[in-house]
């Protein structure tokens, strides 16, 4: 599991730790963006209190099976000569139980073979000044390419051979990926890489949706061509666990039924199922759930077939975890206005005439169910960093819009349409 969202509070990653190494994950990356000391003060000192908790989640991870790594983000002001104060840095976590180390250089402004060789040059310091145990992972600026750039060649070449380099696939948010895209890069740099996964993260103009569907469609020989895979998970780390749950699936079994393993990780997490089957859109694919979608086609033909209606009116929140309630409360509540409308969209449907006593209040909750953000049912808009690397530079790819009506729009233009 790959964490660079904002941080979470201890308690919250501790249970996380505990609950990844159950899943069978083998490691949990610390690496918030935003937190001061990982990447904008990277060259500061955690403060004591934050290290002790950095020391008790590593003991976590070791009991749990999914090891801390601690990383550092030097690369908005890397300057030559600043290989001591990263050594520092690492040191500092190396001395604490950490024996998984990173050096991330990603989200910075590209550059050619030079700048390759001094981000690859940096990273061989800290290799070479620190514990020979240590496992060691990087994240070069060009991490999401389908062709070795110069860059990554130059980076490569000043690496030692055990560092794992980190690749999100041909693009930032790779719809396809399998062993082909894999190769065409790792054969060129002489090295297996490793597989960043950007699912189910939702940052960005993505973050109205909330990604509890199946794992993406994935080559089952992609296990084979990578040294293995981080998840980046979202900003919600209880919900993140349908995604993870079904990656962790696939990466043990690559063979083995998206579906029947997402709905494994469903039966897993009490009262999820209702929001995750109306949230499991993703990129590439941001159509209602296809089982829900039929049940609203039959209701139109035959308003008699009550299926949709019994999944509404049961709702979204029996059984659910307080903590996980509140954490995705916004989707909850979306989930519950699309519900309304849909509802008065059936009564409508089996009603002769469109009787405005019904027509009208529909209207009013469609309209409500629109008023917010967060995507439920299918996907209104998002905008995935579906990208190509051309030039030296990411390229938006048009695939990554996502827009269209959701399961509700459907409805109840479906019912205002009824003869």
């Amino acid at each position: 599991g790959h964490d660079d969202g904002p941080p979470r509070p201890h308690p919250v990653r501790a249970a996380l730790v505990e609950w990844l190494g159950d899943e069978g994950f083998n490691c949990y990356a610390y690496a918030p963006k935003h937190d001061p000391f990982h990447r904008d003060r990277w060259r500061d000192p955690y403060p004591d209190e934050e290290m002790e908790q950095f020391r008790e989640l590593a003991q976590i991870g070791i009991g749990s099976g999914a090891e801390l790594a601690m990383g550092v983000s030097p690369g908005l002001d890397w300057r030559d000569g600043d290989e001591p104060a990263l050594i520092r840095k690492l040191a500092a976590f190396e001395a604490i139980g950490v024996r998984t180390l990173a050096v991330a250089f990603d989200d910075v402004p590209p550059g050619g073979d030079d700048l390759g060789r001094r981000h690859g040059a940096a990273v061989a310091a800290a290799v070479a000044a620190l514990d020979p145990g240590i496992r060691w992972v990087t994240c070069p600026t060009d991490y999401a390419t389908p062709v070795a750039t110069p860059y990554l060649k130059a980076f490569v070449a000043e690496l030692p051979d055990a560092v794992d380099v980190m690749w999100t696939g041909p693009s930032i948010v790779s719809l396809d990926a399998d062993s082909a895209a894999a190769r065409a890069v790792s054969d060129e740099l002489g090295r297996p890489l490793l597989f960043a996964e950007n699912f189910p993260v939702n940052d960005g103009p993505m973050e109205g949706c909330l990604h509890l569907g199946p794992y993406p469609a994935r080559g089952a020989d992609l296990v084979k061509a990578t040294r293995g895979v981080f998840c980046n998970f979202m900003g919600r780390a209880r919900a993140s666990r349908v995604g993870l749950g079904a990656a962790a699936r696939f990466w043990r079994d690559p063979h083995h039924d998206r579906e029947d393993a997402w709905r494994d990780v469903l039966a897993g997490i009490p009262g999820i199922e209702p929001l995750a089957r109306a949230c499991r859109s993703w990129a590439g694919d941001g159509g209602p759930d296809p089982e829900l979608l039929a049940w609203a086609d039959a209701a139109v033909a035959d308003p008699s077939d009550t299926r949709l209606r019994d999944f509404l009116t049961a709702g979204c929140r029996r059984d659910l975890d307080p903590a996980l309630a509140a954490e995705v409360e916004p989707w909850l509540e979306q989930w519950d206005r699309q519900s309304q409308a849909m509802q008065f969209a059936l009564a409508l449907l089996a009603a002769p005439g469109r009787p405005a006593e019904i027509a009208f209040p529909m209207a009013s909750l469609w309209q409500r169910a629109r008023e917010l953000p967060q995507e439920t049912f299918g996907t209104r808009w998002a905008a995935y960093p579906v990208t190509t690397w051309v030039d030296g530079r990411f390229h938006a790819l048009p695939e990554g819009l996502v827009r269209g009506d959701n399961l509700t729009d459907r409805l109840c233009t479906a019912a205002l349409a009824a003869p």
